[in-house]
């Protein structure tokens, strides 16, 4: 037996914690599940024994028994998540990649410590969200024959010409059909994001970013859209589920890699003050706005950059002593030194004091 730490989440650690004793039969394999704490976030674990995860089977498929494990497991985790999204609120969480471990609650510590400028970052922008999904298929076969009947010519046509006359007409009409749902929808979302398409049938596998008191309207939009098109799709809506389309952490960079990235796409020097880095901020969103390049494919994708580079940004200065956007006259260091030594844990995971905000190892 080889025991971990599996994460299933991050949560804000600045209010009310969930109450993680009400959480039915606790995490994976009925394992209480507990609360790590760094500054202002904490991770949602659980002790696991990770050679249950281990089922690879050289050169053979994974056992019947070892794929219902996983089955079970991926639930567990699942359900977990599910209810820390109900508990949290307004606060939101998180949710890690499946299968996510650290050696310990030590180690789990120090993979908040390393991805904590991305996390906070995370929280902030989602706070208060959750995951809606909507899946829409067609009966192709019904959908020709109404192409057919509209397109007398496609009947007339040799059968080469005829098949790409109706494939044609087919992904015409899908995406028609896709633009119509979106745009009912997406004055409702703050984001989306596509998913693959499961079957040949259906058309749309998209997930919409929605804040939980927009939850009504938007259920009541897709109860629209789907009386609008019943007779040509058949609908399925799933959620609400914690934004799982949306956390794309990279673990693998840290806290100094993430914030000089994002420094230089704003443009920044090395030191700035607050009001430059919001001026920056706002002339790159000014320039690279869809709205006012209409005509180039790449601008909502650099503004979406922009944005995600900001929050970033302000997530490190907010995280420093004495952050106060209304004084315009301090500067932040965006030096490799400055940003490593504003993140230092010590070897139990603690957060050490920094000599100018004075604060107390936790």
């Amino acid at each position: 037996m080889q025991v971990k730490s599996f994460i299933y989440a991050t949560i804000d650690n600045r209010s009310d914690l969930p109450d993680l004793a009400a959480c039915p039969a606790g995490g994976i394999d009925a394992a209480p599940l507990e609360i790590v704490r760094y500054r202002d976030i904490a991770a949602i674990v659980s002790a696991i024994d990770v050679n249950q995860f281990a089922a690879d089977v050289p050169g053979e498929i994974a056992s019947g028994q070892q794929e219902e494990s996983h089955k079970a497991h991926l639930l567990k985790y699942q359900q977990v998540n599910a209810f820390l999204l109900g508990q949290t609120g307004r606060n939101g969480m998180l949710p890690l990649k499946f299968g996510f471990t650290a050696s310990d609650n030590e180690e789990v510590a120090k993979v908040l410590e390393q991805a904590y400028v991305q996390l906070r970052t995370y929280l902030d922008r989602l706070q208060g969200t959750m995951e809606l999904v909507i899946q829409a298929s067609w009966e192709l076969p019904k959908i020709l024959q109404e192409i057919v009947k509209d397109n007398p010519e496609v009947a007339g046509a040799d059968p080469v010409q005829a098949g790409r006359m109706l494939f044609e007409a087919a992904e015409i009409k899908k995406r028609q059909l896709v633009a119509a749902i979106h745009d009912k929808l997406s004055p409702l979302s703050k984001d989306y994001s596509d998913a693959p398409l499961k079957a040949d049938s259906m058309i749309i596998n998209r997930s919409y970013l929605v804040e939980k008191d927009q939850e009504p309207l938007f259920d009541d939009a897709v109860d629209a859209v789907a009386t609008e098109f019943e007779e040509l799709l058949t609908f399925r809506y799933i959620g609400p589920l914690p934004v799982y389309s949306f956390v794309n952490i990279e673990l693998n960079q840290g806290n100094y890699a993430m914030v000089d990235k994002s420094r230089k796409l704003l443009q920044l020097p090395e030191r700035a003050s607050w009001e430059t880095i919001k001026s920056a901020y706002r002339q790159l969103i000014l320039a690279h706005h869809p709205d006012r390049n209409p005509d180039d494919p790449q601008a909502a994708q650099r503004t979406k950059d922009a944005v995600a580079a900001f929050g970033i940004v302000r997530a490190y200065c907010q995280s420093l002593p004495g952050f106060a956007e209304p004084d315009k006259s301090s500067e932040f260091s965006f030096a490799q030194e400055a940003v490593e030594q504003a993140f230092i844990v010590d070897n139990k995971g603690a957060v050490l004091a920094r000599a100018k905000a004075g604060e107390k190892p936790a």
